[in-house]
């Protein structure tokens, strides 16, 4: 059997932390993420832990770049997988499914974590705007969006995840399903009005 390398050690522990604080923000909130508990879940000592990051902000930092990575992977994923791109109510559904996946749950305890925490709100603005240029590269690709500026998808695309940010909140503690299908509907028509107006003849 080959033994690990001391990098490979590394990488191993420092997998171990970012899932026990993606675990612990989603059992227990962002308010729950202590050096404590996040070893606890982890298997980790405390050492373990500062001798892979710096300080419990750090290790936060990276769990966000971390999730938005795979919130970013597996929606291009199925995005690919569409056998219509260019269907707007199917890319709305699809939207609407990964807003409400527990992944995006611990990105949003961060996002409104960060609205008191300067710290925090400065080193999720790169994970954010790794993000967001992820998106807009693969929202570039749609058919649905072809004759468009790169403004035009970036403006349509964040009002869209916005919106479907806000949906996933509320859903969570207050569902309403018999609303899903009318709502879907309803932005569905409005993006397509706005759609064939804001596209620029090719």
């Amino acid at each position: 059997m080959t033994r690990r390398t001391q990098a490979e050690r590394r990488a191993e522990t420092s997998g171990l932390l970012i899932d026990a604080t993606i675990l612990t923000i989603l059992e227990a909130g962002y308010v729950g993420v202590t050096v404590k508990e996040v070893c606890r879940r982890a298997g980790v000592s405390h050492g373990g832990l500062f001798g892979r990051f710096d300080t419990l902000a750090d290790l936060v930092a990276a769990t966000a770049a971390e999730v938005g990575r795979r919130l970013m992977e597996e929606f291009i994923a199925k995005m690919a997988q569409l056998s219509e791109r260019g269907d707007v109510h199917t890319v709305l559904a699809l939207w609407r499914s990964a807003a409400r996946d527990p992944l995006n749950t611990v990105w949003l305890e961060l996002t409104v974590a960060a609205r008191t925490d300067p710290a925090l709100r400065e080193r999720l603005s790169t994970a954010r705007a790794d993000y967001a240029a992820a998106l807009l590269a693969s929202g570039s690709k749609m058919s649905a969006l072809r004759g468009l500026s790169s403004d035009q998808v970036f403006v349509l695309g964040s009002m869209v995840g916005t919106f479907f940010d806000g949906d996933a909140v509320h859903h969570g503690p207050f569902p309403l399903p018999e609303l899903d299908e009318p709502r879907l509907e309803i932005l569905g028509a409005m993006l397509g009005q706005y759609l064939d107006g804001a596209r620029t003849p090719e």
